[in-house]
């Protein structure tokens, strides 16, 4: 028979709820103590009891915590967590969702720090790539609060894990695809959120990857500047109009983020059909735009599918404990066309 919590506290001579914080990864340790309690556990390969933790969770209500951005893929992500919700019936789960408008750093980091106030049991986050962001995130990481980032990632914290598109690979096939599709010429211009620090981290790998590989296997593509739309219907309108009037030869659009059916519209009314637009997402207001022949290929990142996952994850983990089996569980990445719908 395996060592208990209480032979373990009484090895490490500390009360039972001090090796039970060493367990959980809560604060109220120090480091020291910390140290020799993990030691023993690690010794005699303590490992929690998944069933007998599941039943206490039952007896108490948990607390989650999601934020959001506001942009075209928030309704599909909550959809998918709250399909997942339906799995942990047995459990009493209080689930407050909240969006916030991108890139709005100062309200993102205001939620953060409230939810630590308030002891959240886990968040489930979009994350904007900004210090202060990073420094919520590693805060909720010390006072034992999971979080775990869905379709957008950021640098340098201690989330749980991040679910969503590979998006230096994505950019990468959305490069390929627009390469083949103008024949190796032409011009071709790229949406993306913004173009400061705070850009969402995703969305900048995608166009890296984008122009990477066009710049190594389709020099004879001239990339025009970023166009900056911070995820704002009425800019990306207007910079689009603009683009159709400075670029009559444009023949291709890359969109790294939402605003797909304010680019279309635009294009539309221009009645320029020969331009090739390659973006993200199987929105039905992108297929229609693919049925009129204006999305030429579009890839899918199963926004549903990473909502339930984050929601999923983070579940187990709480209940059961059970941690990720790797840090960044990539959704995969669909290639859509007309002829496929």
């Amino acid at each position: 028979m395996g060592i208990t919590i209480k032979e373990i506290a009484a090895k490490a001579g500390v009360h039972r709820s001090t090796v039970d914080k060493v367990l959980h990864n809560r604060p109220g340790v120090s480091d020291a103590v910390r140290e020799k309690i993990q030691k023993i556990i690690d010794e005699n390969n303590y490992q929690i009891n998944p069933i007998g933790k599941a039943l206490k969770m039952q007896e108490r209500r948990l607390c989650i915590k999601v934020i959001l951005l506001e942009v075209d893929a928030r309704p599909y992500l909550q959809s998918g967590m709250e399909e997942a919700l339906k799995d942990f019936g047995s459990f009493q789960v209080d689930t407050e969702y909240c969006a916030i408008a991108y890139p709005d750093v100062a309200g993102q980091a205001e939620l953060l720090e409230r939810y630590i106030e308030e002891k959240a049991d886990g968040i489930i986050l979009s994350p904007i790539n900004s210090p202060e962001i990073v420094g919520r995130i590693n805060e909720c990481a010390e006072q034992g609060i999971p979080v775990v980032t869905v379709n957008t990632d950021i640098k340098g914290s201690q989330r749980l894990c991040y679910i969503g598109q590979e998006a230096f690979k994505a950019g990468q096939v959305a490069g390929r695809l627009m390469g083949e599709f103008l024949g190796g010429r032409g011009k071709a211009a790229v949406f993306t959120s913004d173009g400061d620090d705070y850009q969402s981290f995703p969305f900048g790998t995608r166009e890296s990857g984008f122009r990477r590989l066009m710049e190594e296997e389709y020099p004879q593509v001239e990339i025009l500047p970023s166009i900056y739309t911070q995820e704002s219907e009425s800019i990306i309108q207007r910079e689009m109009r603009r683009l159709c009037e400075r670029e009559p030869k444009l023949a291709g659009i890359f969109i790294t983020c939402g605003g797909v059916k304010a680019v279309g519209s635009v294009l539309e009314a221009y009645r320029s059909r020969h331009v090739r637009l390659v973006c993200y997402e199987d929105y039905p207001d992108i297929l229609r735009l693919m049925e009129k022949g204006i999305v030429t290929a579009t890839l899918d990142s199963e926004i549903v599918t990473q909502g339930r996952q984050a929601m999923e994850v983070l579940m187990n983990y709480l209940i059961y404990d059970k941690k990720p089996p790797r840090k960044h569980l990539y959704s995969k990445i669909n290639i859509l066309l007309k002829e496929s719908l």
